[in-house]
């Protein structure tokens, strides 16, 4: 019963949205000739911002093509830059001639916007549900060991590059802090760096974007972290949290280093002087 009468409320919503004309006009979010929101569209990327400025949600237009398959399929990946929590959803009706009017129309679908703009109790409920992991499903990608180690973790970086960890092993149970991430700009060779170091402040890993280069290694570094034990593991590049202004805490870079650390055995902590005992 209960999963009928979400049904026929989201035909409810579908409804409405088709039922009012929707149109995108000079970066306003205009419903029946109304302006409810504001759409800074770049290329497969669209920030829609409440008009008060107040909340924003950033979607991408992924492109998905399944191994052996010709044709390629599209779905949309919702992203909070505050939260840094993200989920895929399907597109309801994709027209390749107005994808951010594709996206209006969609988030309008699943109730994640109405005339007032965006409704952040309903796409926070999203973001923190189930993953709803189309690239899997459509077989474009499989999520790796790695990162299912990583996602155990529930990591969070904070303005000041304080690494939190829901496994951290203080003691005060109350402290997550399990390391640090800075980041240095320009480094020697002028190019972005960034050192991760353990909770005592030792340097466990360096990532450089690109030309790195250590007396340890006799190869350049490019997107790539060399562990203070010589080990080297890939990390993406990723500037996408950070559309206006910086914050540590939204840097995907950063997290995508630290991921890396912890999917391959590096939990920070004490790891420099656990390891040399």
């Amino acid at each position: 019963m209960k999963k009928l009468t979400y049904t026929a409320i989201a035909a409810l919503l579908t409804l409405c949205a088709s039922a009012q004309e929707i149109k995108i006009k000079k970066g306003d979010v205009l419903l029946d000739g109304n302006p409810i929101a504001k759409i800074d569209s770049k290329l497969r990327e669209y920030k829609i911002t409440n008009l008060d400025g107040s909340t924003s949600i950033v979607a991408f237009m992924r492109i998905c093509k399944p191994a052996g398959q010709e044709v390629s399929s599209a779905y949309i990946e919702l992203f909070d830059p505050n939260s840094n929590k993200h989920n895929d959803l399907l597109f309801d009706n994709l027209s390749p001639f107005s994808v951010d009017k594709s996206v209006v129309k969609t988030l309008f679908a699943k109730g994640m916007m109405t005339d007032k703009g965006l409704v952040m109790d309903k796409i926070n409920e999203f973001l923190n549900g189930e993953p709803s992991d189309l690239p899997i499903a459509r077989a474009c990608k499989e999520l790796s060991e790695g990162n299912k180690i990583a996602d155990s973790f529930q990591l969070v970086i904070d303005d000041t590059g304080a690494i939190y960890s829901v496994k951290a092993q203080n003691p005060d149970p109350l402290d997550k802090k399990i390391g640090y991430i800075k980041m240095i700009s320009p480094s020697t060779n002028g190019e972005l760096k960034y050192d991760i170091r353990d909770f005592d402040g030792y340097l466990v890993a360096e990532w450089f974007a690109k030309s790195g280069t250590s007396a340890r290694y006799d190869k350049f570094l490019n997107q790539e972290l060399l562990t203070f034990d010589n080990k080297i593991f890939k990390a993406d590049f990723d500037n996408r949290g950070n559309p206006i202004g910086y914050k540590m805490s939204k840097d995907i870079t950063a997290m995508n280093i630290v991921r890396a650390l912890v999917a391959n055995g590096y939990m920070l902590n004490h790891q420099y002087i656990n390891n040399k005992q």
